[in-house]
């Protein structure tokens, strides 16, 4: 039976984690799929709840969070052992390197308790960090901006190098069609900070090589909230009396849930994932709800639950003080529908699902560094010289998991203005070359034209008298949509950029 239920386990695993990667894979134009691609985060209860306390609001999308929440109450950790797809991700890695249960370090247990505190009590006082730490949040944000662009680069090559092949050519033409039309983006995209993001991912993969599930076991704050709610489990491990003690079940306990005697268990680190049931030798471990629920104790001591509160109200101060450039704030262009600033750096988890739907459109969205100060690090911005805004598009609108960008319709959408353009007179070629350049009028996308034409007479650098039409902003008609932009002939800084003058914010 135990076996039975450690197979059913690992098809469960591989089952979700293809699940996540398909609902990534969904996040793309012209998003046809009903269920919302945002499902795993809207399930971490986690993310839920520092998403509300810190924007002072109860946020609807996240039912399915409460309803994890409620079976961890009688099911304990069943989250870590059987749904979240970084657990499997790290199952697979240790898989891969026959990656053993390794050391115990318990006395690193604390920590993940710790950085719980640290981030709730930040939460609290409107400082929004869980972004950084939850798993959920980390793999979607890790996947998007560093891993599928590797993907994505690795398999344009292929067919690059494979097209070479004359008599090739016409059967991987319907397989490059194929996969463009279900995987694989039509144009790649690469995001800032990209290197940084893997490095903490590869970093957290690495530590599979301490000793097995180390992220779960010792730094997971995720982890560390279903622990304190699964205080009274009923689906409890029992060891009969039976035990021969030969020690296998300590060997093989991924999580190092299992204490020294071999009988007794830390139920808030156990993830069900009966390995130490199915691979007893005499069988006499099992997993039910049979027996007694007498909670278990969480000690972390009164000086360390004081200096992770004192550390999450210092991060409020560092982080609310720091102090914002005006001038970087130019490049500080948020999506369209996102709330007021200050909102939607309480609500914003970082996980970029817009950037990912918005990669398949106009390539828009891009983490920021330093436009929005410390606190809004890797929040979205838009990168007009990059990508552009899809006027026909309001996706990202539709896969934001904490409402930080409140969803619109396509024709509100097509009215919200998040930016204005202006000319920068001397890169502009009808302005300083006193020639004729129609790129960014063509381009625009508002039905009475945002660039308008005027014809004037000019002296040519030649002594000659020329009409040349120059190009004047509409300030009325203009959205901040950012082609013009992106479209703009001129080599390196366009001549025409995108600033969040005049943006308009969501507020309820």
């Amino acid at each position: 039976m135990g076996r039975q239920l450690k197979t059913t386990r690992r098809i469960v695993q591989i089952f979700l984690l293809l699940f996540f990667i398909f609902l990534f894979l969904a996040a793309s134009y012209s998003l046809k799929i009903r269920i919302p691609v945002d499902f795993f985060l809207r399930m971490d209860p986690l993310i839920a709840l520092s998403s509300m306390l810190s924007a002072r609001a109860f946020i609807g999308t996240f039912i399915w969070a409460f309803l994890a929440l409620a079976l961890t109450i009688s099911l304990g950790r069943y989250f870590c052992g059987w749904v979240c797809p970084l657990g499997t991700t790290l199952d697979i890695t240790s898989y891969v390197f026959k990656r053993k249960a390794g050391r115990s370090y318990p006395k690193f247990r604390y920590i993940k308790y710790s950085i719980l505190i640290f981030l709730l009590v930040g939460a609290l006082f409107s400082s929004q960090l869980i972004w950084f730490f939850d798993p959920i949040a980390l793999l979607t944000r890790s996947i998007t901006i560093s891993v599928w662009p590797i993907i994505t680069l690795i398999s344009s090559k292929a067919f690059g190098v494979a097209f070479r092949f004359t008599a090739l050519q016409n059967g991987l033409s319907n397989i490059q069609n194929l996969f463009t039309s279900t995987l694989l983006p039509e144009q790649l995209t690469f995001f800032r900070m990209a290197g940084w993001v893997l490095l903490i991912f590869l970093a957290i993969l690495g530590t599979e090589f301490v000793s097995r599930r180390f992220w779960c076991r010792n730094l997971c704050p995720l982890g560390a909230f279903f622990a304190v709610f699964s205080k009274f489990q009923i689906l409890k491990r029992k060891v009969t009396p039976d035990c021969t003690e030969c020690g296998d079940c300590l060997k093989i306990c991924k999580m190092d849930a299992i204490k020294s005697n071999f009988e007794s268990t830390e139920y808030g680190e156990c993830i069900q994932c009966f390995d130490c049931v199915a691979d007893c030798p005499p069988q006499v471990t099992t997993i039910n709800f049979k027996g007694k629920t007498a909670p278990y104790k969480i000690d972390l001591g009164r000086r360390r639950v004081i200096t992770s509160a004192a550390a999450g109200l210092l991060s409020v101060g560092i982080l609310k003080t720091n102090f914002l450039s005006r001038n970087s704030q130019a490049a500080l262009i948020r999506p369209p529908g996102s709330r007021e600033e200050n909102e939607f750096l309480d609500r914003c988890i970082r996980c970029h699902e817009c950037a990912k739907v918005c990669s398949t459109s106009g390539r828009f969205l891009q983490p920021a560094f330093l436009e929005g100060g410390l606190e809004g690090m890797w929040t979205p911005v838009g990168v007009a010289r990059y990508g552009y805004c899809e006027f026909n598009c309001n996706l990202c609108t539709q896969v934001c998991p904490t409402d930080a960008i409140h969803p619109l319709d396509i024709e509100t959408k097509k009215k919200t203005v998040i930016g204005l353009a202006y000319i920068d007179k001397n890169r502009c070629i009808p302005w300083y070359k006193n020639e004729n350049c129609l790129v960014c009028q063509e381009h625009c996308p508002t039905p009475a034209k945002a660039i308008e034409m005027k014809e004037e007479k000019v002296v040519h650098f030649t002594g000659e008298d020329r009409l040349v039409k120059r190009p004047y902003i509409r300030e009325d008609l203009c959205i901040g949509c950012g082609i013009c932009e992106t479209k703009c002939p001129v080599a390196g800084k366009a001549a025409i950029i995108v600033t969040p003058q005049n943006e308009q914010r969501w507020a309820d």
